[in-house]
């Protein structure tokens, strides 16, 4: 039987730390993507959840953006010190994957830690 492993969520205070010191250096379409899942994750009320091919046109990509998710997270898990797989795969450093029962498709939306450090980050140094 395989035991249930807690998921490590840095604290907020942890996710700023990180915004602060890798935004600069994101791309565009990372930053594309980062804006994109705060802007839906608190204007969207009703619909937090993002499916992969939307990130992707925001950030301007052809295709779907989860491999680009996967290395945002790396930064994360970088910053945090710990191992890729401490997440289950390095997206899940900044994301939660939820299947949709009745279509069968995936959605993604950010960890509410990430979410609340990225508000303020954005109050803070992009307005």
């Amino acid at each position: 039987m395989l035991k249930d492993v807690e998921r490590y969520i840095p604290s907020e205070e942890k996710y700023l730390e990180a915004l602060h010191s890798i935004y600069e250096e994101l791309t565009p379409g990372h930053k594309a993507i980062l804006n994109k899942l705060y802007q839906h994750c608190y204007f969207m009320k009703d619909n937090r959840r993002l499916r992969t091919w939307e990130l992707s046109e925001a950030a301007g990509y052809d295709g779907d953006s989860s491999g680009q998710i996967g290395h945002l997270g790396e930064h994360f898990c970088q910053l945090f010190g710990v191992k890729d797989d401490e997440f289950g795969q390095p997206a899940l450093a900044i994301i939660s994957w939820f299947a949709d029962e009745k279509n069968g498709h995936w959605y993604i939306e950010l960890i509410p830690e990430a979410a609340r450090a990225f508000k303020r980050f954005h109050i803070e140094t992009l307005q």
